[in-house]
């Protein structure tokens, strides 16, 4: 990557513009960025009581509306996280997205 580039990713899920805006070039870095105060979040959990589903949308949109970020993790036999991730849509129909 040369300094000062926006980022180039290849494949079907191409960097939303608030990813793009989180990479520093400058500094090789990415910023955090934290949900602000008008978000909310919802989560599903298995039998372990390991969180399986997350999600996070503008407060008052419904549940079956686009606009959700949402998180998929897996976890090993033992109950370790192995991935974590995401895609777009909404909560309702979390289950059918696929997560890149």
């Amino acid at each position: 990557m040369t300094i000062g580039n926006p980022i180039i990713q290849e494949g079907t899920t191409k960097p939303s513009s608030l990813e793009q805006q989180v990479y520093e070039p400058d500094l090789f870095a990415q910023r955090t960025i934290e949900i602000p105060s008008n978000q909310k979040e919802r989560f599903e959990w298995d039998a372990n009581n390991r969180c399986i589903y997350r999600g996070a949308a503008p407060k008052g949109l419904a549940e079956g509306s686009n606009g959700w970020l949402l998180i998929k993790y897996t976890y090993d036999a033992n109950g370790n996280l192995l991935e974590k991730n995401i895609a777009y849509g909404n909560w309702t129909n979390r289950t059918s997205y696929t997560y890149e």
